[in-house]
């Protein structure tokens, strides 16, 4: 497992439209999976996305108890892979 960088709003990365996922499980998904949860506890609850260099439709959420927010309920980790997100109402 490995930290990596968190990219932030501007990096064109994130511009890009991300690739549908079309092999689900093998080696490369659970290590990008494991590194990007480890991402994400070492951000201690930073808000915003751990991105990793590939652009994949892959979404992580979750929160363990830490001492950023010690009365924040813990949400088991999720993993989403080619969400379809729909809008509840369009203002």
């Amino acid at each position: 497992m490995a930290i990596r960088e968190i990219l932030r709003m501007g990096n064109p990365i994130l511009l890009k439209e991300a690739e549908k996922v079309e092999k689900f499980d093998t080696p490369e998904i659970h290590e990008l999976i494991k590194d990007m949860i480890e991402t994400m506890k070492d951000a201690q609850g930073q808000a915003g996305s751990t991105a990793s260099r590939e652009s994949i439709q892959l979404v992580i959420f979750g929160v363990d108890k830490n001492e950023r927010y010690p009365e924040a309920e813990e949400v088991p980790f999720t993993v989403l892979i080619n969400p379809v997100i729909t809008p509840l109402n369009s203002r």
